[in-house]
């Protein structure tokens, strides 16, 4: 397909109309065509002015177009930025027990997103259909404390026939901490829902859609910011030279011992473990790394504060995040729905397993729930 049949089917996917220049033009011609003649000066006249009316409408017809970006190319709208990495098509996925992992391959199978790797475990695409896998990174450039990737970016897969995609929700596995299989845990959950990104801040994860197994042209239709630019991300066109988003956080980035206390809660990191034996139950599987975090938390809020597991991540440089591992680390005690009574002050430690060789990891809570916008980053290593 040539330069200009790929541009009209993009711009078809999004819905764009195609304006036919000169239009406008050849309706005017036929209104004037009686004054033309009885005037032979304005008929003279007449070219210039049907072209000065056709050369708004060709930049009109641009206009509307969607900007259309590549695979690798940075898109930069709004307050976000936002790269494509690459696309793959698998045919099953994997589901994490305590939820999807955005980490490495995660939702893919083999991914670290699979801590109890069984047939059960995998989420398969239905006859006749594939999943379309799409890396993706994002990054939040602006000023406000914490910005709801939700309230400012929208994105669907469509393909050649115009039909349109939402993302797979992977369905979430529910670890027990007893040993027992875990049981589905709902509708489940995909890295951009309900995200929260402090300025500077990456999350980098996979976005999975079951298409046709033959489905073609695939792109993603993007509309971002409050005046919902359009932009279309191609992808079966990659950049010549493909950029990275890298984090730079522009807040505070705290260290061991460190506390910060906010809406009445204070949260310090008192200690690391990691390796892949750690004794007890504390064994990771071959590849992969224990990470153990020990937390404190001090209630100061005059009633009950629930802790809930989704308040904090483990996040690498890249911007992959991963979520507890209890069902791994049997032996430790990490939180979830857990209540702290007023002036209570509780120790945790909360594990997470990793593929080895990850350099640089930060523990990440969100004080989203007890109504402030602050994200707290300790850096581990």
């Amino acid at each position: 397909m040539d330069r200009i049949d790929r541009r009209t089917y993009l711009s078809l996917v999004v819905g764009g109309t195609l304006v036919l220049a000169g239009c406008a033009g050849d309706e005017n011609d036929g209104s004037e065509s009686e004054p033309a003649t009885e005037n032979p000066s304005v008929e003279e006249d007449e070219p210039s002015a049907s072209t000065s009316e056709t050369e708004p409408t060709d930049e009109s017809a641009d206009s509307d177009e969607p900007t259309t970006v590549e695979i690798g190319e940075l898109l930069e709208a709004d307050d976000l930025r936002l790269v494509v990495y690459a696309l793959d098509r698998v045919d099953d996925v994997g589901m994490g027990s305590s939820g999807p992992s955005s980490g490495p391959n995660a939702g893919v199978a083999g991914s670290n997103a699979r801590v109890a790797r069984s047939e059960n475990e995998l989420l398969e695409a239905s006859d006749g259909t594939t999943f379309a896998v799409v890396d993706l990174a994002l990054q939040y450039v602006g000023d406000e404390p914490v910005a709801t990737v939700d309230d400012r970016l929208t994105i669907e897969l469509a393909d050649e026939t115009g039909e349109r995609h939402e993302h797979v929700r992977v369905p979430e596995r529910e670890a027990t901490g007893t040993g027992e299989e875990p049981s589905d845990g709902g509708e489940g959950t995909a890295f951009v829902d309900d995200l929260r990104l402090a300025p500077g801040e990456v999350a980098r994860g996979n976005l999975l859609y079951e298409v046709d197994e033959d489905a073609e042209e695939l792109v993603l239709d993007l509309e971002i910011g409050e005046e919902t630019e359009e932009y279309v991300l191609d992808l079966e066109s990659e950049a010549d030279s493909p950029e990275t988003i890298e984090q730079d956080l522009t807040g505070d980035v705290l260290s061991f011992s460190q506390g910060v206390e906010t809406a009445d809660l204070e949260v310090a990191v008192t200690g690391l473990e990691h390796g892949n034996n750690l004794g007890g139950f504390m064994q990771s599987d071959e590849g992969y790394e224990i990470v153990a975090v020990g937390v404190t938390f001090e209630n100061e809020s005059g009633r009950e504060y629930t802790l809930s597991s989704e308040q904090a991540q483990l996040k690498d440089e890249s911007g992959y995040s991963y979520e507890q591992a209890a069902g791994v680390v049997r032996a430790l005690e990490g939180f979830d729905d857990d209540v702290l009574e007023d002036a209570e002050e509780s120790d945790r430690k909360v594990a997470y397993q990793i593929e080895e060789g990850i350099s640089e990891l930060y523990w990440v809570f969100d004080f989203g729930e007890g109504g402030a916008d602050r994200r707290a980053f300790w850096k581990l290593r």
